[in-house]
């Protein structure tokens, strides 16, 4: 049994959050501080307050008041041999419905009996009894001719179900029932199920059939009881410490749904099935590798209360710890995998920002362990890219908070791998996008490292939620036989219920580009640095100089700024180092920075000023020289910070 859809209405941020779906397996919420995940992990619960939303919609002016109650619409999906087992479990009376009858028989063939009472008797009651039989007969085939089951239900903050749901839950709408708190007794006898007779002797002594019946409330029925169930096996694991490292034994078999009983139930796993508490022992090493052990020992008063060691040396009990000193996630960590190791049957597992009390080395490893356990579902709120990519969700939901309430859309399992496979076109990971609230694509990782420092020391801009990626492979894309994905990837990421930011932009290099083909791609919304390329806005003699004698501690006599001066002016009047493609005569002094190839000219100018013992690397030395142009000499890279500017502004 699983939470298949659900509806929030009226419940703090929420006004309507419209119809979020989920899966069986692994289900992320994602979304920024305040959106919402909190309210929605304490709904999947089925157990939350009256907190009616709060905004200019409910209340429009200060003599407003909220009357609306907070409530959910909830729909489970229930596997029909689940439901089989769950009612041979139920340890109450288990019975179906009274029958609606059928008033047309009773008013149009009954009344033809009416002149001899003991034959309308008869019939009336063969009458019944038939109609009974049918609709055993129907709930029967309700049980076995399908696979699954969904039943939508509506639940109050009460813990209330509306009074539809209710009768929903009477016989799961098999038949058309006329519940006049009258039910049929039913019972399980090898695997079958069997409606309960019962037999008399009239005044004519002849043996007579009747079938069980009983008195009974709605909240009694058979789906009641489920739903009872299925609430009880929701566990809900937040941040802080569980104070349950001791507890008294009273020999309960299921752990609570907080989880406070723990000791007792490893107590009773410890004894009885010790090839399972030492399968749960390896998980939890697996996953806080400093615990090589835990037990449960017996206290004065009947308390139970569990022991950790983070040594090897088991012989040592006064070398054991109480649970209650260990870190905060230690309890998370224990009652979790409890619950995958012990229970075979449905549960589910609602987990609030596990890197919030796990190392994150811990968070990845009990994700994957909990991949290891499918038949249970899990609802995790996170903000850790690493945990949703560890997690391989079967759906995400993302939440977002606008305009004081709180929207939900779900992402499915085909659209993620869709944006992992563009992200990974790009050469970029999801943690390297996620969170963000638009990303600037560029060249490669000098330009990755270096626009945003330009950005911060000559523009002062701050780039709050402003992420600068590099391309993998730029020739690739724009003049490959596949240079439409570049495109095809911004409207991609740009649309659709994404884990990526909203709007992104591209600048790259204008090097071995035609005017033609830059003109076509910046009508696609691509921009081109004016220069060739990064390195062009590089060539400053004291700069290089100083990176020269950084690197160069060799060097007897340091490298001074007239050598690079001199070195540069030489390669300007021989004009070499030119574009591919550039003609010499079209290159003059007022145009020769956008001719040339920086990169190359960097390059030779460490070689030879170094006797070709200092390589020029670009994503350490073109770093290094924009370090030290926006501390001491930002004005020369005033023009670059322009034109990243207009960039952004481009994009807002």
């Amino acid at each position: 049994m699983f939470i298949k859809k659900l509806q929030v209405f009226n419940y703090k941020s929420y006004l309507d959050s419209g119809l979020i779906e989920f899966s069986p397996g692994i289900n992320i919420i994602v979304g920024r501080n305040n959106a919402g995940k909190t309210s929605l992990l304490e709904v999947l619960t089925l157990d939350f307050e009256n907190h009616p939303h709060r905004s200019l919609k409910t209340l429009p002016n200060k003599y407003s008041s909220i009357q609306e109650e907070s409530k959910i619409e909830i729909t489970l999906h229930i596997e029909k041999e689940e439901l089989r087992n769950l009612i041979k479990q139920l340890s109450s009376k288990i019975g179906i419905p009274a029958p609606k009858l059928d008033h047309n028989y009773i008013e149009l063939v009954l009344p033809q009996y009416q002149n001899d009472p003991d034959i309308y008797d008869r019939e009336y009651i063969n009458f019944l009894h038939d109609s009974v039989k049918y609709a055993f007969k129907q709930f029967k085939q309700f049980l076995n001719d399908s696979n699954f089951l969904e039943i939508s239900l509506f639940l109050r903050f009460d813990l209330k179900l509306d009074d539809k749901s209710l009768r929903r839950l009477l016989n799961f709408e098999s038949y058309e029932e006329g519940f006049d708190e009258n039910f049929y007794q039913l019972y399980y006898e090898y695997d079958e199920l069997i409606l309960q007779e019962v037999y008399y002797f009239d005044d004519y002594h002849l043996n007579q059939v009747d079938f069980m019946k009983y008195k009974g409330k709605i909240e009694e029925s058979i789906g009641r009881n489920i739903f009872k169930i299925f609430q009880t096996r929701i566990y809900r694991f937040n941040a802080e410490r569980l104070n349950i490292a001791s507890c008294r034994f009273e020999n309960n078999k299921e752990l609570k749904d907080d989880a406070s009983n723990l000791p007792e139930v490893l107590f009773i796993l410890q004894g009885k099935i010790p090839g399972m508490f030492d399968q749960l022992n390896k998980l939890v090493s697996e996953i806080l590798p400093e615990i090589k052990w835990f037990s449960v020992v017996m206290r004065d008063n009947a308390n139970v209360e569990i022991l950790i060691w983070n040594t090897d040396n088991l012989h040592r009990h006064d070398l054991s710890l109480s649970l209650s000193s260990c870190g905060s996630g230690v309890g998370q960590v224990l009652a979790i995998l409890y619950i995958l190791v012990s229970s075979e049957e449905h549960r589910t597992l609602i987990i609030d920002e596990p890197q919030s009390f796990l190392h994150p080395g811990a968070a990845k490893k009990l994700i994957e362990t909990i991949k290891q356990f499918p038949q249970h579902q899990y609802f995790i709120a996170t903000h850790s890219p690493e945990i949703i990519a560890s997690a391989n969700p079967s759906n995400i939901v993302k939440l977002q908070y606008q305009d004081c309430e709180t929207t939900a859309s779900v992402i499915n399992t085909k659209e993620i791998e869709s944006q992992n496979e563009i992200l990974s076109e790009l050469g970029v990971r999801l943690s390297d996008v996620f969170g963000a609230d638009s990303i600037l694509w560029v060249e490669g990782q000098t330009e990755e490292k270096c626009f945003p420092l330009v950005l911060d020391k000559v523009t002062r801009i701050i780039l709050m939620g402003i992420k600068i990626l590099s391309v993998n492979s730029t020739d690739a894309l724009l003049d490959g036989k596949r240079s439409d994905l570049v495109f095809d990837i911004y409207k991609k990421l740009t649309t659709g219920a994404t884990l990526f930011p909203p709007a992104i932009g591209f600048i790259f290099d204008r090097e071995s580009k035609t005017e033609t083909k830059i003109q076509e791609l910046e009508k696609r919304g691509v921009t081109f640095l004016h220069q060739p390329m990064y390195e062009n806005y590089l060539l400053d003699p004291e700069a290089i100089s100083v990176v020269i004698n950084e690197e160069a501690t060799w060097l007897a006599i340091p490298i001074s700024i007239t050598q690079v001066q001199q070195y540069i002016d030489k390669i300007k009047q021989e004009k070499s180092y030119l574009l591919q493609g550039v003609k010499r005569e079209e290159v003059s002094d007022n145009n020769w920075l956008s001719k040339i190839h920086g990169a190359n000219i960097l390059e030779r100018i460490f070689q030879v000023l170094c006797d070709n013992k200092l390589e020029f690397r670009k994503t350490r030395h073109s770093y290094r020289l924009t370090e030290w142009l926006v501390e001491n000499k930002p004005d020369f890279l005033s023009g670059l910070a322009e034109e990243l500017r207009n960039t952004l502004h481009k994009n807002e």
